[in-house]
């Protein structure tokens, strides 16, 4: 498996060894400018946190939208709808924290399924949302 994944000039590098069933996976994550990081999803069981190091980190939890900069943390639930963007003009840095080793599949799986798409966003969104059912991301339809 990949240790670091790009797709459209965002770079996820894998910074946990996600090598037991009690492992977190955490990931440097860089974000272009004015650049869409992940739809409006939730997690039944699996807990996020994302920690921004440079820039501007745009996010929804539940009902409230927020900016983060630098230093700035959100923690996201199960349960909880949440979406990521970078709305600004320069480009993101933050560590996002996931807490299974699965994750890291799931993201490498995912992004290999958008670079086979002939367009983004994909007209069938049918492969991503069963992708995602297997990992414990629901997407919001």
């Amino acid at each position: 498996m990949a240790d670091s994944i790009t797709f459209q000039g965002s770079e996820m590098r894998f910074i946990s060894p996600s090598t037991g069933a009690d492992e977190w996976t955490i990931i440097d994550y860089t974000l272009p400018a004015q650049r869409f990081g992940a739809p409006l999803h939730y997690h039944e069981d699996l807990v996020e946190s994302f920690y921004v190091l440079s820039g501007e980190l745009w996010m929804r939890v539940g009902d409230e939208e927020r900016t983060l900069g630098p230093g700035g943390l959100a923690l996201v639930n199960p349960g909880t709808m949440h979406s990521f963007a970078n709305k600004s003009d320069d480009p993101v840095r933050f560590l996002a924290h996931a807490s299974s080793p699965d994750h890291k599949k799931f993201l490498c799986k995912l992004v290999d399924l958008a670079k086979a798409q002939a367009v983004w966003p994909p007209k069938d969104p049918a492969p991503f949302l069963e992708l995602g059912k297997q990992y414990d991301t629901i997407y919001a339809t």
